[in-house]
């Protein structure tokens, strides 16, 4: 709540609603290891919420995105499309987002993240990934009623294997 986004629309982070430009983030293994709440998680549990840059844009959404972890030193943030390219996007597609000692900042820009200001509206999700068919059939069954139902497909490759599943 105290870290200042350093362009505009500025505020704070609390003031943005948080995306990672990958699945199996640092955050999630955090979660499911129980150092967020102080006990084993599920993965289960946790549902994608996909959305698209470009589409948030389009739809004139304020937004901005880091070239890493928001609050981690050495830290940018960025407000325009065009500036995309400093995300290290080779690396949101691995498994692997440790520091190495090739790659000492290898995790801190792992945890890039796109942020939308003060909210997001539900029908620019354009999908939805889960873990397993018994949570597809619960976000299927709560999107019955509304107008907007995006995509759910069970998506097992965006979670840790063999970590924070129900047995």
């Amino acid at each position: 709540m105290r870290t200042r986004v350093e362009v505009a629309p500025g505020g704070t982070l609390g003031d943005y609603v948080p995306f990672y430009f990958a699945p199996c983030s640092p955050m999630l293994l955090t979660y499911i290891d129980g150092n967020v709440t102080g006990q084993q998680e599920y993965q289960d549990e946790i549902i994608y919420l996909v959305s698209n840059a470009e589409y948030i844009s389009e739809r004139g959404l304020r937004f901005v995105f880091t070239d890493g972890h928001p609050i981690t030193e050495p830290k940018a943030f960025y407000n325009d499309l065009a500036d995309i390219g400093e995300v290290d996007f080779s690396i949101m597609s691995g498994r692997l987002w440790y520091n190495t000692n090739d790659d000492p900042d290898r995790k801190r820009r792992r945890q890039a993240e796109f942020l939308v200001h003060e909210s997001f509206p539900w029908d620019c999700i354009r999908g939805i990934g889960v873990l397993t068919n018994a949570t597809q059939e619960l976000v299927e069954h709560a999107m019955d009623q509304g107008s907007h139902k995006p995509p759910c497909v069970i998506r097992p490759g965006w979670y840790y294997p063999n970590k924070g599943k129900r047995r």
